[in-house]
């Protein structure tokens, strides 16, 4: 967690489900081509009422559906980070276009069919609900809408609109419906189950930081972001002084204090969107998202400081020696790590408890 008055914090990404999760960045680049077509269909579906007669709700609502759909398209396009907040109400819209218009059939003008053919999308509305929000609330959600449709289909019953085709076709409807729901949900708990198995991969399991592996595989990416985009990243290396005299003096129980006492510090003086990993033994390495060289040089100042101020009985004192450096176009994960690393040993060799920059790129 950040902690609380840190200037430095604030931003509210999740980097481990991104990299973890392939369906995290495959759902924006299927919602670039999705709300286009959506737009365009909901546009077609307006143009076809001059030859049929579509009724009041869709005259009304297909235009906003269409625009509605556009802007968040190009939202979404100029903006990759917004799809936090625009896959879900893209979400909302088209709840909101299926509850009205199948109210207005189910309560005022029931289809001779049985069913309007707008049931035919109530399916997409428990698909994605378990894409873009949590599992439980994404249950809540679909059993909400699947409620509101029966009360909706029980108010028109009272009005005796239904005859037997109607009364059919809603029994199949909602049993189907519940089905889609307790399958999912399954689906859902199955894959989040291989989600945590792979996390714990890549998770330290005393410190309960990330791991060397997951550095390595978070790096790649990162620094395809910064060829591709520009984006500042930065890398830091710290490594606990006379840390071995500690173990010796006192003994591992109470070294393994220290590291797990060192790892909550380092993750109460950071954001959600950077990386704090146990590269292993008494070294950590801080990856910094969008972080320009000057500010990760005063948040690892911070962090020696913080360090220093720890108090964990028996040990007298703490003190950590980092290796700051900026990522550049041409980097490779193993140019940025040495580049720190070199920092981080001239911060040994100047003596201890300091910070210092790796500027020249190794090719």
């Amino acid at each position: 967690m950040a902690q609380a008055g840190n200037p430095y914090t604030g931003a509210n990404l999740y980097p481990t489900l991104e990299l973890l999760d392939p369906l995290h960045p495959l759902r924006r680049r299927m919602a670039l081509w999705l709300l286009p077509l959506g737009a365009l269909l909901a546009l077609v579906a307006f143009a076809a009422s001059r030859a049929a007669e579509l009724d009041p709700v869709d005259r009304f609502l297909l235009p906003f559906l269409a625009l509605g759909f556009s802007l968040l398209a190009i939202i979404l396009w100029r903006f990759p980070r917004t799809s936090s907040w625009v896959l879900p109400l893209a979400h909302l819209l088209v709840v909101g276009y299926l509850l009205t218009t199948l109210a207005y059939q189910l309560l005022i003008r029931p289809n001779p069919m049985g069913l309007s053919p707008a049931a035919y999308w109530v399916p997409f509305v428990y698909f994605s609900s378990f894409l873009f929000f949590q599992t439980r609330q994404a249950v809540r959600l679909a059993l909400l809408y699947l409620l509101a449709l029966f009360l909706l289909s029980l108010l028109g019953s009272f009005r005796g609109h239904f005859h037997a085709e109607h009364l059919n076709a809603l029994a199949q409807f909602f049993g189907a419906n519940l089905a889609y729901v307790g399958l999912l949900y399954m689906l859902v708990r199955v894959r989040e189950g291989y989600l945590e198995a792979r996390l714990d991969a890549y998770t330290d399991p005393l410190t309960g930081l990330r791991n060397r592996r997951y550095l390595d595989l978070v790096l790649e990416r990162e620094l395809f972001r910064v060829r591709r985009y520009g984006r500042p990243l930065s890398l830091l290396i710290m490594d606990l002084d006379h840390f071995k005299q500690v173990n010796d003096r006192y003994g591992h129980p109470v070294g393994d204090r220290v590291l797990k006492a060192l790892a909550r510090c380092l993750e109460e003086h950071i954001r959600q969107s950077d990386r704090a990993v146990r590269l292993g033994g008494e070294e950590f390495a801080i990856l910094l998202a969008e972080t320009p060289l000057a500010q990760a040089v005063r948040l690892a100042g911070r962090l020696r400081q913080a360090v220093a101020a720890l108090r964990i009985p028996p040990v007298e004192g703490l003190s950590v020696s980092i290796g700051v450096a900026q990522a550049h176009p041409e980097d490779s994960p193993l140019s940025l790590l040495k580049r720190a690393d070199d920092a981080l040993y001239q911060a040994k060799r100047r003596g201890k408890n300091r910070v210092e920059v790796g500027y020249t790129l190794l090719c």
